[in-house]
């Protein structure tokens, strides 16, 4: 009885363990398309020695189409040169800076006018690298008018710097 017993959980076990043993098998296929690696290199905006009580707006390039106001001697636009793939399409965004003088407690906004040659560019946008694998990104805008004097900067205080993404799209 007791090895019909014993027999009996075997059989059991093997018929049921027979599903068990069942196996499918699946290729699945990985692609990618590998890029070089992006370069950024960016040229600050001067905006030089400039009044209170006025914006102060610099031109990315000539072909910006906003008025100059308020801006010093030696002033000058900023750049992004972006450096990857031949004739292929990058994403670029950013923030708007804040400048602080870290001493009045006063943060002045500047906005960004981006330009690629002549064309604006709004953040967000598609950009084509050339074919040679580059773009450059001319960088005005306007800073907000201050009451405050003193020597503002991204780098003080409460300042912040614009902040460029690139990615290919």
């Amino acid at each position: 009885m007791k090895n019909l017993k014993i027999l009996s959980t075997l059989v059991l076990a093997a018929v049921l363990s027979t599903g068990a043993f069942a196996q499918e098998n699946a290729n699945v296929a990985v692609t990618a398309q590998v890029e070089a690696a992006l370069v950024l290199t960016p040229t600050a905006v001067a905006l030089g020695t400039i009044q209170t009580a006025a914006a102060s707006i610099i031109d990315a390039n000539a072909s910006d189409d906003a008025t100059e106001a308020n801006v010093g001697d030696g002033a000058t636009a900023g750049a992004l040169a972006i450096a990857g793939s031949i004739s292929t399409n990058v994403i670029v965004s950013w923030t708007t800076a804040t400048l602080d003088d870290a001493g009045s407690g006063t943060a002045v906004l500047f906005t960004p006018s981006v330009w690629n040659t002549s064309t604006e560019v709004t953040s967000g946008a598609t950009v084509v690298l050339d074919g040679s694998g580059d773009a450059t990104l001319d960088i005005g805008g306007e800073l907000a008018a201050t009451d405050a004097t003193g020597a503002y900067s991204t780098g003080l205080g409460t300042g912040s710097p614009m902040v460029f993404t690139v990615s290919y799209e």
